[in-house]
C-alpha cells in the first residue's frame, strides 16, 4: 500500500531527525517543493507535480513563503486530498484559513511553542517601558561622562516599578495568560482584559483578572497595555487614533503581536504628545522596515520581531506541525482525527463535508 503524500514546502528538517525519520517518514512520503516563485508553484499545482498530497507540512516558519500568500488563487489549485496545512509560527495573516476550512482542509499553526519565548519578552518590554531602560542603555552605549550622569539623575525622576499598576491585555490567549501570571506574580501588577470571548470563571480567578466588555473601556484603565490580537481585517489599526484617545495620559503601550495592530503614525503623535509615556515594538507596520523616527525615540524600545526567537520555539515549531499532520492523517491519507492546534475550526465544521 502506498504512503499517503505530504508536501513539504521551505527548507529541510533541522531539530527533530529522530522523530521525522522513525514516525513521521513511516507513515507518510514526504515531497520537497522546488518551484521557488509563485508562478512556478501554482504551474505544478495546475500540473499534479506532487500528486494527490494529503497535508501541507511547513516546518520553518522563515522560509516557505515563496508561494506567497495562500489566498483563493492558490488554494482552490489544492487537490481534494488535502486534510491539513500544518504550519510553524504563531501569525498566520499571509493564510486565508477560513477559505481552507470552506475547502475541508484544517490550518494548524505553533500555538505553544512560542508562549513561554513569547511572553517572557512581553515581560521584558514591560520592565523596560516602565523603568526607560532603552533610555539608559543608550545613554551608556555613548561612552560620555557626561551624557552618563544626566541620564542617571533623569530616569531617577521619570520611572517607576510595574507592581501596583493596571496590565490592559488585549486579546487573552495563551501568549498573554502566561504573561499576566508573569506579570501578576513577578512583578506585583493588576491585570485587566478585554477579549470578544470572555473567559471562563475559573481562569479569571487563576489571574485574579478584571474583564472589560469594551476595548475603550479597558484603554481607559490599563497603565500599560499589551496587545496579543492576531492581524486580521478587524484587527489592522486597531490601536489608533481613537484607541489612544481613549487611554490614560501617561500609559505605555507594547506590540508583541503583529505590526499592523498598531497605526505607526497615531502612535508617534500620542507619543509626542505624552500621551503615550513610552512603548515597546517588537513587530512593525512595514516589517523588516521599522519607522525612522520611531528609532530615534529614547522612549521607545525597538526590536526585531524575536519574541518567539528562542531555540526551544524553532525546535518545538517543526516537531508539533508535525503532531499535527499525525493527527489528522491516517495511513490511508483520510482523517482519523483533528489538529493539536487548530486554527480555522469553525470554518472547518462549518463546511459541508
Amino acid at each position: 500500500m502506498s504512503k499517503p503524500i505530504i508536501l513539504h514546502i521551505g527548507e529541510p528538517i533541522k531539530y527533530n531527525q529522530d522523530y521525522y525519520d522513525n514516525e513521521f517518514c513511516k507513515r507518510f512520503r514526504v515531497v520537497r517543493n522546488e518551484c521557488l516563485d509563485r508562478a512556478s508553484f501554482i504551474q505544478a499545482l495546475k500540473e499534479k507535480k506532487f500528486g494527490d498530497f494529503s497535508a501541507i507540512y511547513r516546518p520553518h516558519f522563515q522560509t516557505g513563503g515563496e508561494m506567497g500568500d495562500w489566498n483563493e488563487e492558490l488554494i482552490t489549485l489544492l487537490p481534494s486530498s488535502v486534510r491539513i496545512f500544518a504550519s510553524a509560527g504563531a501569525g498566520f495573516n499571509w493564510a486565508d484559513v477560513d477559505a481552507l476550512g470552506r475547502r475541508k482542509i484544517w490550518y494548524a499553526n505553533g500555538a505553544g511553542a512560542s508562549d513561554e519565548a513569547v511572553s517572557d519578552t512581553g515581560l521584558y518590554m514591560i520592565l523596560s517601558v516602565f523603568r526607560n531602560f532603552t533610555r539608559s542603555q543608550l545613554a551608556a552605549r555613548t561612552c560620555d561622562p557626561d551624557q552618563f550622569n544626566a541620564t542617571h539623575k533623569l530616569i531617577a525622576t521619570i520611572s517607576a516599578n510595574p507592581r501596583g499598576h493596571v496590565l490592559g491585555i488585549v486579546g487573552l490567549g495563551n501568549i498573554s495568560k502566561k504573561l499576566a501570571y508573569k506579570a501578576k506574580t513577578a512583578l506585583g501588577m493588576k491585570i485587566h482584559y478585554y477579549d470578544v470571548v470572555r473567559a471562563s470563571d475559573e481562569e479569571e480567578i487563576k489571574l485574579d483578572a478584571t474583564f472589560h466588555s469594551s476595548l475603550n473601556e479597558l484603554l481607559a484603565v490599563a497603565d500599560c497595555v499589551s496587545l496579543h490580537t492576531p492581524l486580521n481585517a478587524h484587527t489592522q489599526d486597531l490601536i489608533s487614533t481613537e484607541a489612544f484617545a481613549a487611554m490614560k495620559h501617561g500609559s505605555r503601550l507594547i506590540n508583541t503581536a503583529r505590526g499592523p495592530v498598531v497605526n505607526e503614525e497615531a502612535l508617534i503623535k500620542a507619543l509626542k504628545s505624552g500621551k503615550v509615556s513610552a512603548a515597546g515594538l517588537d513587530v512593525h507596520y512595514h516589517e523588516p522596515q521599522v519607522s525612522k523616527e520611531l528609532a530615534t525615540m529614547e522612549n521607545v524600545t525597538l526590536t526585531t520581531h524575536i519574541a518567539g526567537g528562542a531555540l526551544n520555539t524553532r525546535i518545538n515549531f517543526e516537531l508539533n506541525a508535525m503532531k499535527n499532520i499525525m493527527a489528522v492523517v491516517g495511513d490511508k491519507g483520510g482523517f482519523i482525527g483533528e489538529p493539536l492546534t487548530p486554527v480555522n475550526k469553525k470554518a472547518f465544521q462549518s463546511a459541508s463535508a
